[in-house]
C-alpha cells in the first residue's frame, strides 16, 4: 500500500483520482461482454454437431446388378453373336468358344429337351425325327439316353405283357369251363351212385331171399363200387382243376407285377439318363457359350473379334441392365466399431468420380446388415439411396454402374457440448 501511495505521488492530482478510484461502468460492461462471449461459446457448442463416423468402401449400383461374364475355359472365340454396346434381351447368346460340338446341333437338342413333358406313366421323345447330331462332349450322355429310350419303347411296343395276359386269361377261361363241366358230371355221377346204391340194396334183399344168385349180387356190387370210384375220381379231377386255376391266377398276378416293375425301371432309367443329358447340355453352355441373363446393353471387356484367344477367368462381357427399380450402395464395413452400426442410420456417400468439395455427397440410410463377416472380415451393408442421385449441393449425378467411393456411416450424431460433457464424465468415472 505504501508503494502504491508513493507511485501516486508521482502523478498529478487528476491522475491520482482516476487510478485510485476506477470507474464502475468499466467493470459492469466488461463483465457483460464476458458473459455474452461465454453464452455465444455455449450456443455454438450446442449448435455445432460432431458425429461419430465409420468410414468404409462403397460401390453404387442398382437393385438389379450388372451381369459379369467370365471365361470358364481357355480357348479361341469361334463366333460373336452381338456387337459392342448392343441392346440385348434376356437369354441372348453373346459369343461361343471353339469346341468339338456343333453349336446349332446343341441348340436344336436343347430346344427339344426344354419342351419335353415327363409323366410317371408315359414318356415320348422324337428320336426317329432327329437328324444326325454332332454333340462333342455331350455325345456320351446322349448315347446313354438313346439306349435307355429305345429299350423303353421296345418293351412298350412289344406288348409281351399283353400277350402273356391274354394267354393267362384264356387258360383261366378254359379251366373254369372244364371245372363247370366236371361239376355237372359230378352231379350226374352222384345221382347215378344213388341209383346204384338203391339197386344194390334191392339185389341184396333178393339175394337174401334166394331169388337171385350170388354171382348176380356180386355183379351189382361191382357196378356200385365202380360207380363210387368214378365219383371219387371226379372229385380228384375237380380238385386238380381248382389248383390249376389258382396257379394260373397267381402266374397272371406275378406276370403283371413283373411287367409293371420292368416298365417302371425302364422309365426310371430313361428319366435319369434324360436328367444327365440336360445336365451335360447345361455344363456345355456354361463352359463354351456366353449368354445374357438380363435385358440390357452389352459391353465388351476383353474381346474384340473372332479367333481371339481368351484365358480362363478372363473378364469378357458386362451386361448393364436396361431397367432398374432403385439405386443401392453396397458397403463393406470393417469389424472395428461395427457393433455401433444400426439399421436406419444416415450414411454420406462420397463418390470418387465426383469430388465431394465440388459436387457434395449422396445421402442414404442403412437398410440391411450381414449377420456375419465375409472371408475378409468385413460386414456387408445395403444402403438405400434416393430415386434420383441428387447430392447435398443439388447436383444431379449421372449414374454409371459400380461407381466407387467412401461411405461415412453416422453411428451417433452428438453435439459438441455433449462431447465435452462426456469427456468430463469419463474423467470423473476414472
Amino acid at each position: 500500500m505504501e508503494a502504491l501511495n508513493q507511485e501516486l505521488n508521482i502523478y498529478s492530482e487528476e491522475v491520482k483520482d482516476v487510478l485510485s478510484t476506477p470507474p464502475r461502468a468499466l467493470f459492469r460492461w466488461g463483465n457483460t461482454i464476458l458473459l455474452i462471449f461465454i453464452v455465444i461459446i455455449l450456443f455454438l457448442s450446442w449448435l455445432i454437431k460432431y458425429p461419430d463416423i465409420i468410414s468404409a468402401q462403397a460401390i453404387v449400383t442398382t437393385e438389379i446388378p450388372p451381369q459379369k461374364e467370365y471365361a470358364r475355359v481357355t480357348g479361341k472365340i469361334k463366333s460373336l453373336f452381338v456387337e459392342n454396346y448392343q441392346e440385348v434381351k434376356e437369354g441372348t447368346h453373346l459369343a461361343l468358344i471353339e469346341n468339338t460340338a456343333n453349336y446349332k446341333d446343341v441348340i436344336y437338342l436343347k430346344s427339344i429337351l426344354d419342351t419335353l413333358k415327363v409323366s410317371s406313366s408315359n414318356f415320348y421323345f422324337p428320336l426317329d425325327s432327329l437328324p444326325m447330331l454332332f454333340l462333342g462332349t455331350i455325345e456320351t450322355e446322349f448315347s446313354l439316353f438313346e439306349n435307355s429310350y429305345v429299350q423303353y419303347i421296345l418293351n412298350k411296343e412289344s406288348q409281351s405283357f399283353v400277350n402273356n395276359d391274354l394267354t393267362n386269361n384264356y387258360a383261366l377261361l378254359q379251366l373254369k369251363y372244364r371245372l363247370q363241366i366236371l361239376n355237372n358230371q359230378k352231379d350226374l355221377h352222384k345221382e347215378e351212385l344213388l341209383f346204384k346204391q338203391k339197386d344194390l340194396g334191392r339185389s341184396e334183399t333178393l339175394f337174401n331171399k334166394g331169388i337171385i344168385s350170388a354171382q348176380e349180387f356180386e355183379n351189382k356190387k361191382l357196378e356200385y363200387l365202380q360207380s363210387e370210384r368214378s365219383y371219387k375220381n371226379m372229385n380228384v379231377n375237380i380238385s386238380q382243376i381248382k389248383e390249376n386255376i389258382s396257379n394260373t391266377s397267381n402266374l397272371k398276378k406275378q406276370t403283371s407285377i413283373k411287367n409293371t416293375r420292368e416298365e417302371i425301371n425302364l422309365l426310371k432309367n430313361v428319366i435319369q439318363s434324360l436328367d444327365q443329358l440336360k445336365r451335360a447340355v447345361k455344363e456345355w453352355e456354361l463352359r463354351y457359350l456366353f449368354t445374357s441373363n438380363i435385358a440390357g446393353k452389352v459391353s465388351f471387356m476383353k474381346i474384340w473379334n473372332t479367333n481371339q484367344i481368351i484365358n480362363s477367368e478372363d473378364f469378357v462381357f458386362t451386361i448393364i441392365p436396361k431397367d432398374h427399380s432403385s439405386y443401392v450402395c453396397k458397403v463393406q464395413a470393417p469389424a472395428l466399431n461395427s457393433g455401433e452400426i444400426k439399421i436406419g442410420q444416415h450414411v454420406n456417400v462420397k463418390l470418387n468420380n465426383y469430388p465431394n468439395n465440388e459436387y457434395g455427397v449422396l445421402k442414404g440410410r442403412v437398410k440391411n446388415i450381414s449377420l456375419v463377416p465375409n472371408a475378409e472380415g468385413l460386414y456387408l451393408l445395403d444402403v438405400t439411396l434416393p430415386e434420383t442421385l441428387v447430392t447435398t449441393y443439388n447436383v444431379d449425378i449421372e449414374f454409371k454402374q459400380e461407381m466407387s467411393g467412401i461411405a461415412e456411416i453416422i453411428t451417433e450424431d452428438l453435439r459438441l457440448i455433449e462431447r465435452v460433457f462426456y469427456q468430463f464424465k469419463d474423467v470423473f468415472e476414472q
